[in-house]
């Protein structure tokens, strides 16, 4: 292959002459990090920033700095895993300490990064002086260790919605290049996580990710596809003909796009990659079990669990294109938003909590239903021994209490919680939470949802697969709809994606109708109407878990019952199930159909437009 451009890798100088924490020896490093306090991770974690970024500035052989660099490369990895922990399943704006946490992260991946690419350019620039190892292998192992390392840097950016660094797609892209050029890329090597692997399946780890619509998924979800990668990357080949779903500038600094909308080659830095090899694994895997007879999530080590919906969600972005059915028109218009299935069902109820949804306006629960958790109100299920002792017994050998002792001394303290509940009220901190609107900036629409910036009052529980209800005017309708994208931006400010899943909903409780008879408590669902327009059949949304295929439910609600089965699931999110359903008998009396004009509104120009 002819090298039509230099390889361009920002380095740092080597402009200091000595070492100020330990001797630049494996010996003096191995007596450095045993010393580290391994119970205070950012302890750990600055010491490290410090290290790596002085030893970036010395200069060494590549060969000794490597060592150094293996030596502390166990410690590295433990304390950016335990940093981590820290500004996960946070609220999508960080609050400070979980921030510094993340920044700190981020500079301990790209100071290790920087670290192994010195040993590499090292490397091949002396190769004459390496003695005790094959340089090619030293410049092998040295960039798969810096692509592991700016692969999680851009991880990381994923997890957090966060837009790529500036340059760290040309830095991964760079040292693909450089190994490319050195003829190193299909050479096994163990990796920086001790497994067997190769340069281009490293390189492929984070575009890979980046090709499975990563800001449509949550935190969890995006660890299970990265560490599932790990294994599966080396199925998928890369190539500068042929075929392949995906194509990347290796000269450039953005990650894969689709192979079909290049319309200027970009020369000799243009790779394909074929995902139909790794297709294939992927669906052999969500092939149902025959001996479970269901379909089966896939559990990594430290019980990283890859949902077979999520699987599904791999399967559909690497095997196919997905563009945009509508086109977008901006748009500066305030909506009135609310978050969850329980806010979602509350004000699609009228403003009716889900006690008066099954029962009737102005319902209050006994005491009994209000704290569920009260031992003093929970039936007795085993006999009580104390109901067979002798009293005088009991009291035998005990002091009589004086006269003028205060029984205030024993008095049993009840939590606000618990208050509330048995004097039927409500908290009003879990009230306001629960049943809140928002008022969001549309700054786009298109027929199919909005683009929100979320910029005040931000609620910490926004999830990429939310349900949500949303309506223009403050007592206009209410249309059903889910959050299917996140974006981070500088600042306090964050971009969502809305779609629309319907112009209206009914709020009903669902009893789901055990096969060895029972039923189970109510439980809070939407029943979404029937759209003829484009043969959308009425749907069911549920919470996540307990509601499978197949299932019978009874629908409830005042004064109405309806005897229904699930079908086929359309939709899963981390939140919420929807499924198509039939009634099954007994139908009670249904609910009116009600045709609502709103003159005026865009919803129904979006409806129509569907």
């Amino acid at each position: 292959m002819v090298d039509k451009a230099p390889v361009k890798l920002r380095i740092p100088r080597q402009d200091l002459d000595d070492f100020s924490l330990f001797p630049l020896t494996t010996d003096g490093a191995q007596s450095w990090t045993s010393a580290l306090p391994v119970t205070n991770t950012r302890e750990v974690a600055q010491q490290l920033r410090l290290a790596i970024g002085e030893l970036n500035r010395v200069a060494l052989p590549a060969e000794q700095r490597h060592a150094i660099l293996e030596v502390m490369r166990p410690n590295l990895i433990v304390a950016t895993s335990s940093l981590s922990r820290r500004f996960i399943n946070q609220p999508l704006v960080l609050p400070e300490e979980p921030r510094h946490m993340a920044d700190l992260a981020d500079q301990l991946f790209g100071l290790a990064s920087t670290a192994y690419t010195l040993v590499a350019v090292h490397a091949i620039r002396d190769r004459e002086n390496i003695r005790d190892i094959n340089p090619a292998r030293l410049v092998c192992e040295a960039l798969q260790r810096a692509l592991h390392f700016t692969g999680c840097k851009l991880f990381q950016r994923f997890q957090l919605f966060q837009n790529g660094e500036n340059r760290a797609f040309r830095s991964l892209h760079q040292l693909y290049t450089l190994a490319e050029r050195q003829q190193l890329t299909q050479l096994h090597v163990t990796g920086a996580l001790g497994d067997r692997t190769t340069i281009t399946a490293t390189w492929l780890q984070p575009l890979l990710l980046s090709c499975c619509k990563p800001n449509q998924l949550r935190q969890g979800d995006l660890a299970a596809i990265f560490q599932g990668l790990r294994q599966w990357s080396e199925l998928a080949t890369v190539g500068t003909g042929g075929g392949g779903l995906f194509a990347v500038d290796i000269g450039g600094d953005q990650p894969p796009t689709y192979a079909s909308s290049i319309r200027s080659t970009a020369g000799s830095d243009l790779r394909l990659i074929d995902t139909g090899p790794l297709v294939a694994h992927l669906q052999e895997l969500a092939e149902p079990g025959e001996e479970s007879g269901g379909r089966q999530d896939i559990v990594f080590p430290n019980d990283i669990r890859l949902h077979h919906n999520i699987l599904q969600h791999m399967i559909t972005s690497l095997s196919s294109v997905s563009l945009r059915n509508f086109g977008r028109h901006e748009l500066q218009q305030t909506l009135h938003v609310a978050l969850g299935l329980s806010s979602t069902h509350y004000f699609v109820a009228g403003g009716q909590t889900f006690g008066e949804v099954l029962h009737g306006k102005g319902y209050r629960p006994p005491a009994s239903e209000r704290v569920i958790t009260n031992p003093f109100l929970v039936e007795r299920k085993r006999r009580d021994p104390w109901l067979e002792a002798n009293a005088d017994d009991i009291h035998s050998g005990e002091e009589v209490a004086a006269p003028d002792d205060s029984f205030d001394q024993h008095r049993v303290e009840v939590d606000e919680a618990t208050r509330a509940a048995l004097s039927d009220t409500d908290l009003p901190e879990q009230a306001a939470e629960e049943r809140r609107e928002y008022a969001v900036t549309a700054v786009n629409a298109s027929p199919g949802g909005y683009c929100l910036e979320w910029e005040q009052d931000h609620p910490g529980t926004i999830r990429s697969g939310d349900i949500l209800c949303i309506r223009e005017e403050q007592d206009g309708p209410w249309v059903i709809a889910t959050i299917r994208w996140l974006s981070q931006l500088e600042g306090k400010s964050s971009i969502v994606g809305i779609e629309l899943l319907s112009p209206r909903a009914a709020a009903w409780g669902a009893r789901i109708q055990y096969r060895q008879g029972g039923s189970s408590e109510p439980i809070r669902v939407l029943r979404l109407p029937e759209i003829k327009l484009v043969g959308k059949p009425p749907t069911l949304i549920t919470p996540r878990s307990g509601f499978r295929e197949g299932q019978k439910v009874t629908l409830v609600r005042h004064g109405e019952s309806m005897n229904i089965r699930l079908q086929r699931q359309v939709a899963a999110t981390a939140t919420y199930s929807q499924f198509e359903f039939r009634e099954t008998g007994n139908p009670a009396k249904k609910e009116p159909r009600v045709e609502r004009e709103i003159p005026g509104s865009a919803f129904k120009s979006l409806w129509s437009e569907l």
